[in-house]
This record gives C-alpha cells, sequence and structure tokens, in this order.
C-alpha cells in the first residue's frame, strides 16, 4: 500500500513568519510558490498568474493586472481576466468604446487553473510537497 505522505515534501519557511490572511513567496528548489494563510491553514499555489505570468506576491488574492480569481485551497480558476462589472460609473466615450472591443478580444480567452501543492508543518516549518 502506498505511503499517502510519501512526496518531495520541502521546507518552505517558518510557520510563525505567515501571518493570518497574509501571503507570501517562497523559492523552495527554485520553484516559485505562493503561501497563503486562511482560516489557519497554509495554501500553496504557482507563485505566477497563469494568464500573463505576473507574480501573484506583488498583488491581492487575484491575477495581479487583470483581475483573475483563483481558488488558492486548490488553484481553481474562478474567473477569466477580465471583470464582468467595471462598476455603475459611465466610462468616457473613448474608454468605454476600447473596453468594448477589449471585451470582445476577451470573451474567447480562457483562465487556466493554476497549480496547488500540498501543504504540512512539521517542527515549526511549513513544508511544500513539489
Amino acid at each position: 500500500m502506498p505511503n499517502p505522505d510519501a512526496g518531495n515534501w520541502i521546507y518552505a519557511i517558518e510557520d510563525a513568519a505567515l501571518l493570518e490572511g497574509h501571503m507570501t513567496a517562497v523559492y523552495p528548489k527554485g520553484v516559485n510558490v505562493l503561501l497563503v494563510r486562511i482560516d489557519g491553514v497554509v495554501h500553496a499555489v504557482s507563485g505566477k498568474c497563469v494568464h500573463m505570468a505576473c507574480p501573484l506576491f506583488t498583488g491581492k488574492l487575484e491575477g495581479h493586472g487583470h483581475c483573475a480569481q483563483f481558488d488558492v485551497s486548490n488553484g481553481e480558476a474562478l474567473s477569466g481576466p477580465v471583470p464582468s462589472d467595471l462598476g455603475h460609473e459611465a466610462l468616457p466615450p473613448m474608454l468605454g468604446a476600447y473596453m468594448g472591443n477589449i471585451g470582445m478580444l476577451m470573451a474567447h480567452v480562457r483562465t487556466e487553473s493554476m497549480r496547488a501543492y500540498r501543504t504540512r508543518l512539521v517542527a515549526g516549518w511549513v513544508e511544500v510537497d513539489l
């Protein structure tokens, strides 16, 4: 029977260094990984947006430049790169026309899910299964 804990577990960061609701980039074995602690659970996903390869640690828990959203617990893409609602204020006519064109172009763009990694806590360290 295979060992469910078998894997390529690598120390990534001290557990106390990752605060609740925060994220940080780590590079175990040179792999760009974004760690996020939500409700006490540490999640790990690819450290770059799958849409434009933007570094995610510099933004929010959304695609940094294009508003794509991901579930950090499993890497699933929740929304595409262009938000469906840009607010309730009217855009200036030229910008409105431009955004309409961008919307048509981006309608066919598919945002892929990102890679998620298993994590575990061992002796005060967060480990990531690469």
